[in-house]
């Protein structure tokens, strides 16, 4: 599988293997889109997106994370935003754009190009040929879900961490309970052990007592008194 550079009307463009090619070398290659369920065999991003670890293709991908990037020139926020003198919200969703990205339209109400055509699509692959306009876009997609695997370690990690003091706080409540069965069970052997030398001590006392109580004779019984 190879993959070839060319030049048109002075830019620059790659040329990628066809999706029939790619198969023949690797079946793995051709995967599936979470989202659209669309076949991308060449570019399939893993992201975390509302706390779900998705595979999606680029279009998807900045689709997706609206506010994340900018639609006209595909700048990557990074979690910082222009200052809201330097952008324009569309009035359809949370996308922002430059305001020197968005033109004109600023003095109006302003939306984005997927708002403003349903069918518009963010990476329109054609002939398996990536433009410099398809090869920001795919940058800025990789950023997006780098950005936010990265953000998913760290709640990862977050995760992991607190997992880890619950278990090590139920350790020492087992333990702490343990220990106090331990404690419990020795005052009780304890105290039955103070009993049993109680009572024998008494019987040592008095050993006349038992004795006297054995020889005493039961008192007749009705029938007998007849008698």
């Amino acid at each position: 599988m190879a993959t070839g550079l060319s030049t048109r009307n002075g830019n620059i463009g790659m040329t990628l293997p066809t999706a029939a090619a790619s198969k023949l070398n690797n079946p793995l290659l051709s995967k599936e889109c979470s989202n659209c369920s669309g076949h991308s065999p060449f570019f399939i991003h893993q992201v975390r997106h509302l706390g779900i670890l998705r595979r999606l293709c680029t279009a998807c991908v900045l689709r997706l994370h609206p506010s994340s990037f900018c639609p006209a020139c595909f700048t990557f926020y990074g979690g910082s935003p222009p200052h809201p003198s330097k952008r324009v919200n569309c009035s359809n969703c949370c996308s922002l754009t430059h305001s020197h990205c968005a033109g004109d339209t600023v003095l109006t109400s302003y939306l984005c190009p997927p708002c403003k055509d349903s069918s518009f699509s963010f990476f329109p692959l054609k002939d398996n040929r990536i433009d410099k306009k398809l090869a920001h876009a795919l940058l800025c997609a990789a950023k997006i879900a780098s950005f936010s695997m990265g953000k998913a370690v760290t709640v990862a990690w977050a995760e992991a961490d607190r997992k880890v003091r619950e278990a090590a706080l139920a350790r020492k409540r087992a333990r702490e309970s343990l220990e106090h069965l331990l404690v419990v069970a020795r005052k009780e052997k304890a105290r039955k052990e103070n009993e049993a030398k109680v009572e024998d001590l008494g019987i040592k006392l008095n050993p006349k007592r038992d004795i006297h109580l054995s020889s005493e004779k039961p008192l007749p019984t009705i029938k007998q008194r007849e008698f």
